[in-house]
């Protein structure tokens, strides 16, 4: 995905030169700022740094020209049965957010591709995630990727249910 180019879908829009990285600690004051700017019920930049430190390889960034402009958070869920994982593995995504000033350009969709890739090499047979029920973008985003709807989370959110979202890996 590095360096790949992404085309504008409007006239009047610069071409981006997106690249996806793994999170480093000096981003994190951007993250925090298109968290906020995001949700809200923005997540604490202490937050991000547990994340991190659990699992450094799935915390990604995306940059256009050396700016971040978005970041995904992913987690492996496993069962494991006194020191022994049991069976399938499932990629978890945590938390993705786009600077609102270039969303619907495709960088959402190259984070999604390299968590994605990312969990199938760390051997996830399936991905999940939540989203706000009323997020109908996201969802439709999810839905064209994929995911199909398999369930609710009562109060996720501080004010709203979560919809529970799966897709297959091959």
């Amino acid at each position: 995905m590095s360096g790949e180019a992404l085309r504008p879908r409007e006239r009047g829009y610069r071409e981006l030169n997106v690249s996806i990285r793994p999170f480093e600690k000096s981003d994190l004051r951007r993250i925090s700022e298109i968290e906020a700017a995001s949700f809200s019920d923005p997540w604490p930049a202490s937050f991000f740094a547990y994340v991190h430190g659990k699992s450094p390889d799935l915390f990604l960034v995306a940059e256009d020209d050396g700016w971040v402009v978005g970041y995904i958070l992913g987690e492996i869920r496993e069962v494991m049965f006194s020191g022994y994982s049991e069976k399938p593995k499932t990629g978890h995504v945590m938390n993705i957010a786009v600077d609102d000033k270039i969303r619907k350009r495709g960088v959402g969709t190259l984070l999604m591709d390299s968590i994605e890739e990312r969990f199938r090499g760390r051997g996830a047979s399936q991905v999940i995630l939540e989203v706000r029920e009323s997020n109908s973008i996201a969802r439709a985003f999810y839905e064209g990727r994929g995911y199909e709807e398999i369930g609710k989370v009562r109060a996720y959110y501080p004010d709203e249910d979560a919809v529970i979202m799966r897709k297959k890996l091959a």
